[in-house]
């Protein structure tokens, strides 16, 4: 009872502290806290998938020695995620001390005409989430729009010297449109980190399956390639914050394995003495 009463006369931990205490042996509860102190400073408009990634995505670019990284939103429409985006990336970067690119692809005129049953087109409509691009640049600070197909726009990046891609937010709803996303991911190793986070948004609900939209592109990617990998993040949910474990975007949240990239076996100081760089 001593004891009891000494435990309720404690204040109670506030969640920046009980995150790094929960994971003391991982960068995890480093990251986690990073996560809760960003987001407390959100009006509303930062996306905690987004803020997530970006935070993992700089922690290994800076653990394997990159001093720059890209992140990447496929599917900008109105310009909210691409906005959210910047914001985060800017605070990530104060914390890490990692510069990061941000880019947006969209067609600029809303999704393509699907093409068969693999588009899902009972979900999805040709010229849906159109962009509006002069307010949209407007208000963009320092992100790149590359307005038009994914097929035309994706190889004009990839020869333009970005910084690694360390995160991508994949939005294009349609299979066709995400297996043009994915090329990404056969690219020389020079624009990729060893391990790229992804978010994909269109793989829940609805009729989502194996057999369409962005799950099929995923599947026949992984068959395609012997050393890329795509692969959900096992037990995410028990990873992030306890106040998120319930968000879907746990679920949601995969890894590129780019198994043939020369720094893949690099320490990423998940679990070792690395983590005393945040």
């Amino acid at each position: 009872m001593r004891s009891a009463r000494t435990w309720l006369k404690e204040p109670p931990q506030d969640p920046i502290t009980a995150e790094r205490e929960r994971f003391k042996r991982f960068a995890y509860g480093k990251l986690n806290a990073l996560l809760i102190e960003i987001m407390s400073k959100t009006d509303g408009t930062y996306r905690a998938n987004y803020t997530w990634g970006l935070l993992h995505a700089a922690y290994l670019a800076k653990a394997v020695g990159l001093q720059k990284m890209s992140a990447i939103e496929f599917g900008v429409a109105g310009g909210l995620g691409l906005l959210s985006m910047e914001k985060s990336a800017a605070h990530v970067e104060k914390a890490l001390g990692v510069e990061i690119e941000v880019h947006g692809f969209d067609t600029g005129r809303g999704l393509p005409k699907p093409i068969d049953y693999r588009d899902l087109p009972n979900l999805y409509e040709e010229s849906t989430y159109m962009m509006d691009r002069p307010a949209l640049e407007r208000r963009l600070q320092r992100a790149k729009l590359w307005i038009g197909l994914i097929s035309e726009t994706l190889p004009s990046f990839m020869t333009s010297s970005p910084a690694p891609v360390g995160f991508a937010a994949i939005d294009v709803d349609l299979y066709s449109s995400t297996v043009d996303v994915l090329k990404l991911f056969e690219a020389d190793p020079s624009l990729l980190l060893p391990r790229v986070h992804c978010y994909f948004d269109d793989i829940m609900g609805a009729t989502c399956a194996e057999f369409n939209g962005e799950r099929l592109a995923i599947a026949e990617f992984n068959q395609a390639n012997s050393l890329r990998k795509l692969s959900p993040i096992y037990g995410l949910r028990y990873f992030v914050p306890r106040r998120m474990s319930d968000d879907i975007w746990t679920e949601m949240t995969y890894l590129a394995h780019i198994l043939d990239h020369p720094l893949y076996g690099v320490d990423d100081g998940m679990v070792t003495s690395k983590q005393e760089r945040l």
